[in-house]
């Protein structure tokens, strides 16, 4: 239920969808939530600098600077990234800030980028950028590629980023959804398909898995992915993954080293089954369902497009502390999860702001302990922040 307040007349039909920054709602669930930011083009995902400036990129490639998380901020730039290529699911996409700002005054994108014009897929190419904020709040001029060469596709190119307290980029790379896609999520060499973990300077972490066929850890940190398109980390290391399934099972993820998680040989809802006939390549590359790790969550049948991913935690959380938060696009909600053995298995808590504001996507938790979302309407978007007022 969506209830008015604030610079909304009480007792009068409020819409979200036309609501300017600074309007407030009442949600259920002891919720209120507030537009920080509208009139935006599809944005992706956000973070925030220490300081409390926001970083949202959008889709069409573009990076925009916010002063802060209050509503109606300023907006200190708003960088068009070169080469940018945005068509349909395809452009700036996820976006980290340094967990060491102080010292490395980095925010890392990822985007699909077309440098050499558009030749067709052999020029299409996903890259994780590296830009330095600078004190004004403008990005450098000439970001520094971190990594490159992902194939990138009008759908499933994945692109969440997140950079743990260690220091190490986790960068989700989607199957790109070629013919040759499924086998890709089962071949190391390839990067798509993957959950890749790497250093600032693009190098592999020594203490990367190593696996089966290889004397060496790899960038890859797990593999066997669809459409990973969010990253979640809790402050006691635990790792979780959000991606979309084909005409069924969405999947929810513990990441875990050298894990496989069986596209495009086994999907699954309660146990494994096959994705399709295997034959061909295909048939070469994929085990038995024993050699695959199953979802701690799958939605079966329909699909409800999970998006982004993030824990909610800290004491403004109430028991809500600790658990899983991931939004979706199709149901436009946001589904909570408590986690169950270690990881291995989700119980689904609570849906909240169902269908209130649309296609829901990035999250993060930003310096002031509430939760900043972004829309993926495709016109008039918008930041909302959300906080819980009943603990």
């Amino acid at each position: 239920m969506l209830a008015a307040c604030g610079s909304i007349a009480p007792g009068q039909p409020a819409p979200a969808d036309g609501a300017p920054a600074g309007a407030t709602f009442a949600l259920d669930d002891g919720l209120s939530a507030t537009i920080v930011q509208d009139g935006l083009e599809v944005p992706w995902d956000l973070d925030f600098t220490p300081d409390g400036r926001m970083l949202v990129t959008e889709r069409p490639g573009r990076v925009n600077v916010f002063a802060s998380g209050e509503p109606g901020a300023e907006k200190l730039s708003a960088y068009e990234i070169p080469g940018a290529y945005a068509e349909g699911e395809a452009g700036a996409m996820g976006i980290a800030v340094d967990s060491d700002f102080e010292r490395f005054p980095h925010a890392y994108v990822c985007v699909s980028r077309d440098p050499d014009g558009p030749d067709g897929e052999a020029a299409w190419r996903n890259a994780l950028l590296r830009f330095t904020v600078k004190e004004d709040g403008t990005l450098t001029e000439d970001p520094t590629p971190v990594l490159d060469g992902m194939v990138a596709a009008f759908h499933h190119n994945g692109c969440a980023v997140q950079m743990d307290d260690t220091g190490h980029i986790w960068l989700t790379m989607g199957d790109a959804n070629r013919v040759r896609a499924q086998h890709d999520s089962q071949r190391l060499a390839s990067l798509n398909g993957k959950v890749v973990r790497l250093n600032r300077d693009g190098s592999t972490p020594d203490d990367n898995p190593v696996f089966e066929g290889t004397d060496a850890p790899t960038l890859v940190y797990s593999m066997g992915h669809r459409n990973p398109q969010g990253i979640a980390m809790r402050s006691d290391g635990l790792i979780m993954e959000a991606e979309h399934g084909t005409d069924r099972d969405d999947e929810i993820n513990h990441i875990v080293p050298g894990g496989n998680y069986g596209y495009g040989c086994y999907t699954a809802a309660d146990a494994l089954g096959p994705a399709q006939e295997q034959e061909g390549e295909a048939k070469e590359l994929c085990q038995g369902a024993e050699a695959y790790l199953p979802p701690a969550w799958a939605s079966g049948i329909p699909t409800i497009a999970t998006s982004g991913a993030i824990f909610l935690e800290g004491e403004e959380w109430g028991d809500w502390d600790g658990m899983l938060l991931v939004s979706t696009l199709k149901e436009g909600d946001l589904r909570l999860f408590r986690v169950v053995d270690d990881g291995d298995s989700l119980e689904e808590v609570a849906i909240l702001a169902d269908d209130q504001f649309g296609r829901l996507r990035g999250m993060v938790i930003g310096p002031d302990g509430a939760l900043y979302l972004t829309t993926a309407e495709g016109t008039y978007d918008k930041v909302i922040r959300l906080v819980r007022d009943a603990v």
